[in-house]
This record gives structure tokens, C-alpha cells and sequence, in this order.
């Protein structure tokens, strides 16, 4: 099975903690749009996408907050409660990924990193999507 996962806490029942992951999330993204998007599309997934989510994480509690987003390290452990193991991603897959990249005009800002068996792609550094693989045990 893969999981593809924003890798970022938005779960946190701490506002402090939960507003301070949206924000450096939420802005790798709109730093990344902006390099790579003309202005009328990057308006409009801002204005789509972006802004709803970031007043749902951030303004909204209890039922009404429908953005939770959590780590993959959170994922690993709820798969392991049904037996789930996960599955090392090759080098080659990294390495595919890194030459995916580099084929579009803001790849070099992309940025590949392990952490235990998943894969991190981030922007800038700052992590963004975490890519996993768990077979049944």
C-alpha cells in the first residue's frame, strides 16, 4: 500500500503548535506557486484551496475542523497497530525522483530526504508530501 500524506501536523489540539506547522507549511507552498505559476493561477488555487484549509486549521475547533493532517511518523504507528510493516523505498526510487525534478523549471528548489524507510519531498527544505509504503506482515 502507498501513502501519501501532507507531512505536517495540523492534528495538534495546541492552537500555538497547530497555527506555527500551518504556517510554514502553507508557506513553502505559496512560495512554491509563486515561482512556478503565472499570477491568474496561482490567485486562484490561493483563493480555491489555500485559503479555506488555512481558516479551517487554524480557526476552527471540535467538529467543525476538518483539516488534520499528521506526520508520517503518526501513520507508521497507527499501521503498525494492524500489523502493517513498512517497506524501505529503493535508492533508485530517490534517485528517480531527483531527475523528475530537475526536468521542470523550479525542480532545483524541490528537495528529496529520507526519514526511515518513507520519502520527505519538500520545498526549499521545508517538508511538504511524505511518501511511504507498508505491506500486511
Amino acid at each position: 500500500m502507498v501513502v501519501m500524506e501532507i507531512e505536517a501536523n495540523h492534528n495538534s489540539p495546541d492552537f500555538v503548535s497547530r497555527f506555527i506547522d500551518c504556517l510554514f507549511y502553507h508557506g513553502a507552498f505559496f512560495d512554491c506557486i509563486e515561482d512556478c505559476m503565472d499570477k491568474e493561477t496561482r490567485e486562484s488555487m490561493e483563493s480555491t484551496f489555500f485559503v479555506p484549509a488555512i481558516k479551517n486549521i487554524v480557526a476552527a475547533e471540535g467538529d467543525d475542523r476538518k483539516c488534520r493532517n499528521v506526520t508520517v511518523d503518526v501513520w507508521k504507528a497507527y499501521f503498525s497497530r494492524f500489523e502493517f510493516e513498512e517497506v524501505d523505498l529503493s535508492e533508485t526510487a530517490l534517485y528517480q525522483a531527483s531527475l523528475v525534478a530537475e526536468e521542470f523549471r523550479c525542480g532545483k528548489s524541490c528537495t528529496f530526504e529520507r526519514k526511515g524507510m518513507s520519502l520527505i519531498v519538500g520545498w526549499k527544505g521545508t517538508p511538504v508530501q511524505s511518501i511511504s509504503l507498508f505491506k500486511f506482515d
